[in-house]
């Protein structure tokens, strides 16, 4: 028995890229890169961050957790559009973070703080 494509559960990150990929090209949606995609990926970002900008660390925390339903949406639009992004310009998901990753924990291997750009409220 076949199942709605949408229902089978994704376990890799190869996967969801792929799935993905049949996504768009059932939808006759050609991957070609397109710079919308790169808006609509910071147009998500800004909707996530609206809630949590100029708050505390405490009310930040808070908020993450009243509103958990907003972020799990959020980062779930982020990755399918990241998928959606990444077959565009024909870029594997997985290898491009196995690449990045080994040059971050090198970069951070002294536990080199995170550089926020907005300062936490007293």
């Amino acid at each position: 028995m076949t199942t709605p494509m949408g229902e089978k559960k994704i376990s890799t990150i190869r996967d969801a890229q792929e799935l993905v990929r049949f996504f768009a090209k059932r939808n006759g949606w050609k991957d070609v890169p397109n710079i919308d995609k790169f808006d609509h990926l910071h147009e998500e970002l800004l909707e996530m961050s609206q809630h949590l900008r100029y708050k505390s660390e405490k009310e930040r925390k808070k908020t993450a957790k009243e509103n958990k339903n907003i972020f799990v949406d959020g980062v779930g639009d982020l990755f399918f559009g990241l998928c959606r992004l990444a077959n565009q310009l024909d870029v594997d998901v997985e290898d491009a973070f196995n690449i990045v990753k080994k040059e971050i924990f090198s970069k951070y291997r002294r536990n080199k703080k995170e550089n926020n750009l907005i300062k936490n409220k007293r």
